[in-house]
């Protein structure tokens, strides 16, 4: 039986990866599912802000991400998976998978401070943002403060792994990168 393919999009907050894994999916023509759209789906539910739900929030948003991807590769549904994904914190739920997809993980990177620039200017040009993810550094930077973030920890997994640095114009392009995916022997990709 023919493996789908799970890969996963991260990278730190701010290097892109929910815009590129967007333009993947359209190119390669497969779902994205978004861990950060399926916290905002639950936040709509309650209707409250992220910072009245309960603190078990986050992780139930998480354990819906994960059960929803694991749906789909058990219905034979190639998908892409975007998150911040942590190694120490993720890479135990993403073992069941294994077996069961061919795993690929693209990892966006660009540097720390263009990183958190973006991440800065996403959350004050959109108050909303706030409002479902209740990102601290915002409201740090909205008082003057210098604003920081979470440290990131890149997963290390035993899988085809892509650095993609998204700067500027993808580098690999696209186009390359899903030659790199999928082998140079598929006429579709």
């Amino acid at each position: 039986m023919l493996k789908p393919y799970l890969i996963i999009v991260t990278g730190r907050p701010g290097s892109g990866k929910t815009t590129f894994s967007k333009v993947l999916g359209n190119e390669i023509w497969m779902p994205v599912i978004s861990r950060d759209q399926i916290k905002e789906g639950y936040v709509h539910t309650f209707a409250r802000r992220h910072s009245e739900l309960p603190e078990e929030s986050n992780l139930r948003a998480t354990e819906i991400f994960f059960d929803t991807l694991m749906g789909l590769i058990a219905n034979q549904v190639s998908v892409i998976a975007e998150a911040a994904f942590q190694h120490r914190i993720w890479s135990t739920r993403l073992e069941p998978f294994m077996g069961k997809a061919q795993v690929k993980l693209c990892l966006c990177k660009v540097d720390g401070k263009v990183a958190l620039d973006r991440f800065v200017r996403r959350g004050l040009d959109n108050p909303l943002r706030e409002y479902f993810h209740g990102d601290k550094g915002i409201d740090m930077a909205r008082k003057g403060m210098a604003p920081c973030v979470s440290p990131y920890e890149e997963p290390r997994l035993d899988v085809p792994t892509f650095a993609i640095d998204t700067s500027g114009e993808y580098s690999p392009s696209i186009k390359e990168l899903s030659r790199k995916i999928f082998g140079s022997s598929c006429d579709l990709h």
